[in-house]
């Protein structure tokens, strides 16, 4: 494999780790977005039953409903924060795994080539 072609397959690699993080971070994202939707929706529950609990001055069994409903945003919510835990570990899996470019670059001499007819380079400035 000549160095253009390592070169070429290095490129890939790489928009391939880019296009990776890239949905990795909009997944994350998402998620994120909707975990701050169901944390909404839990303090609307919990000021629906405070409300509730303030009108009637005790907790009887007729606020069930908007109990039950805040135990579920809850495990709605724990649910949520392992699918962003879990797509992090993905992600840092991912980069665990792969290697960069600059491991796998081949170093390149500074000096320039030697001319085709075996002279030595002229050193003298072009003028």
């Amino acid at each position: 494999m000549g160095f253009l072609d390592k070169i070429k397959q290095q490129a890939t690699d790489v928009a391939t780790t880019v296009v990776e993080k890239t949905t990795d971070t909009a997944k994350t994202g998402q998620l994120q977005m909707q975990l701050r939707s169901l944390k909404g929706e839990e303090k609307e529950a919990l000021a629906d039953l405070g409300a509730a609990m303030i009108a009637l001055g005790e907790t009887p069994t007729s606020l069930a409903d908007q109990t039950t409903k805040v135990h579920e945003l809850r495990d709605r919510i724990s649910e949520k924060e392992q699918e962003i835990a879990d797509v992090r570990a993905e992600g840092a899996t991912a980069d665990a795994s792969s290697e960069t470019v600059e491991s796998e670059a081949e170093e390149v001499a500074d000096t320039p080539p030697a001319p085709a007819d075996g002279a030595a380079p002229d050193d003298t400035p072009a003028g």
